[in-house]
This record gives structure tokens, C-alpha cells and sequence, in this order.
């Protein structure tokens, strides 16, 4: 009988709660190889799971300065530039009775939003735990990023923010429990939380498709979308269950077009050939800025109580 990581059978997920929405019930989508993924058959968010694999540290993500300046060259610059503008003018707006908002990054990377929120009259700092990426937002900007991920502790010593921002963070870190206590501390009553998270969308179900198609043969992209480094993906009903139980009260919750990575970067990285990774990149991004790519994130506004 296969097992998970706590010796319960697989037949046994049919019981288990969802960590969103907490459901009963939950269907295998991909495993063991030890990992697996698993689906909440209520809300339909998706999870990786390490089983009696060897799980990995979000501390342990992009800690090689070669492996975060890679991540750093593929980035999608130009839709990040718009992304960051049009959340900077939402908060601006939710908190438009405050002259100067306090703004905290969390896991700020390289700090290009932080800059932007500077510029546009916040008050800004944040932190990080991968200490590559704090020394790139010191080059780039000149701000300096707190190391680690106690942010309770962080709030202690800061005091409380008008506004908290993450950045593809929820779906890294080992507890995302334990990181919304932490964006509660950092934030005033009041405050308001935004952060945008990997979606299941039409992208994974066709994936999902494909692997069923090829015999399992084809899963590549089905992994590039969930694993050990992306481990969730929400469903709006899911996240807004999971606010709301940790004392937030969802003010928007959108599904919404944002692509990290250059497209042809993230077609390579599912094995396409660059002949053809370079023109269909081409035609993604042109998808992409007309609004017509699938909505792979959910851009989620929260107010804390």
C-alpha cells in the first residue's frame, strides 16, 4: 500500500482537510516518485508534497549568488514594471488618507519594487532570507534588506506598516500559516496586505492532459508549475477561505496575467528547442500584453482587522 510522509494511506486523502479552504477531501494528481501533488476536490487548490522525500528549505531557495543572478537574467523586466505600477497605484488608492504609507516587502528579491514604491512617496524596507538577493537590492538601489524570516520579530523591531506586499512568496515558504501571523504583526488594523500567488489554471489542466496523453512520459511542464520550489497553487475560493481564518478580510481577490520569466526562458526550461522556444516565446508575450494568455496568478488585496 503506498504512503505518505505520515504512514496514512493514499486512500485515506479522501479525508484529509484542505490547508485552504479546509474541505474534505483531497485527489492525487501526480505521484510518488516520492513527491506528490495532491488537489482539494472542494476548492480545487493544488498541492506538492515532499512524502518521505527530503523536503527543501524556502531558506535553501536561490542561496548560490550563480543560481539567483541566473533567475535575475531571465526575468521579465517589462511585465514586472507594470505589474509593480499598477499595485503601487491600488495601494496608493486603499490608503490615500495616509501622506507617507509605511510599506514592508516580504522576500523583496532585488528590490525593484521597493525602489518604485520609494519613488512613488512610501516609506519602504522588507527582508529576505536568500543573502544573494539582498546583496543585488543593495546594488541596484541602496536599500537594505533584513536577513531572515521571523517576522513577528521583525515587527517588534520595526513597528507596524500601512501596508505589507509579497511577491510570488506564499507559494515558497515551508508554513504559509506561519507567514500570514507574520504579515498580521507587521501590519496595523487597517493595514492592508497585497500579495500575488501562483493559480491553477488552464495551463495545468493541460498539462495535466498531457501527462495522462503520453503515458506519464510527458510531465515537464506539469513539474515546472508545481514542485518543491513552487508548492501551491490557490484557487480564489481557497485563498480567500485561508485569509479570513487568519483574521484578514479579503477586499479584492482577481485572477490576472503575470509571467515572471521571458517566455522563450520558460519554454526552454520545459524542453523546448530554441528554434522553436524563441518565436513561440515571441508569440506568448505578444498574447501576454493583449490580455488574452491564460490568468496563471491571483492578485489578492486584503484588509487586516
Amino acid at each position: 500500500m503506498r504512503l505518505d510522509a505520515k504512514g496514512i494511506p493514499f486512500k485515506l486523502l479522501d479525508t484529509h482537510l484542505c490547508p485552504a479552504c479546509e474541505g474534505v477531501g483531497m485527489r492525487l494528481l501526480s505521484g510518488p516518485r516520492p513527491e506528490y501533488v495532491v488537489q482539494c476536490r472542494k476548492c480545487k487548490s493544488t498541492f506538492f508534497e515532499f512524502g518521505v522525500g527530503e523536503a527543501l528549505s524556502h531558506n535553501n531557495q536561490y542561496s548560490s549568488e550563480v543560481e539567483y543572478q541566473g533567475y535575475l537574467d531571465v526575468a521579465n523586466e517589462s511585465s514586472l514594471h507594470i505589474r509593480h505600477e499598477a499595485t503601487i497605484d491600488r495601494l496608493r488608492a486603499l490608503l490615500s488618507a495616509v501622506d507617507s504609507p509605511r510599506l514592508f516587502d516580504v522576500g523583496a528579491g532585488a528590490g525593484d519594487f521597493l525602489a518604485r514604491a520609494r519613488a512613488r512617496g512610501f516609506r519602504i524596507a522588507g527582508n529576505e532570507v536568500s543573502e544573494p538577493a539582498i546583496d543585488a537590492c543593495r546594488l541596484r538601489h541602496g536599500i537594505e534588506l533584513m536577513h531572515g524570516d521571523d517576522l513577528v520579530g521583525i515587527a517588534s523591531d520595526t513597528g507596524r506598516c500601512d501596508a505589507v506586499t509579497m511577491w510570488c512568496v506564499i507559494a515558497h515558504v515551508d508554513d504559509p500559516r506561519q507567514l500570514l501571523k507574520g504579515t498580521k504583526a507587521l501590519l496595523r488594523p487597517g493595514g492592508v496586505l497585497f500579495f500575488s500567488t501562483p493559480r491553477y489554471c488552464t495551463i495545468d489542466r493541460v498539462s495535466l492532459i498531457l501527462r495522462w496523453l503520453t503515458g506519464d512520459r510527458f510531465r515537464r511542464m506539469f513539474d515546472r508549475r508545481i514542485n518543491g520550489a513552487h508548492r501551491r497553487q490557490y484557487s480564489r475560493w481557497g485563498i480567500e477561505s485561508f485569509l479570513r481564518r487568519e483574521g484578514f478580510t479579503p477586499i479584492d481577490i482577481a485572477p490576472a496575467i503575470g509571467y515572471g520569466l521571458q517566455m522563450d526562458a520558460y519554454l526552454s526550461s520545459v524542453g523546448a528547442p530554441r528554434f522553436i522556444a524563441r518565436p513561440l516565446g515571441k508569440l506568448l508575450e505578444f498574447l501576454a500584453e493583449a490580455g488574452l494568455a491564460p490568468r496563471n496568478i491571483l492578485n489578492v488585496y486584503a484588509e487586516s482587522s
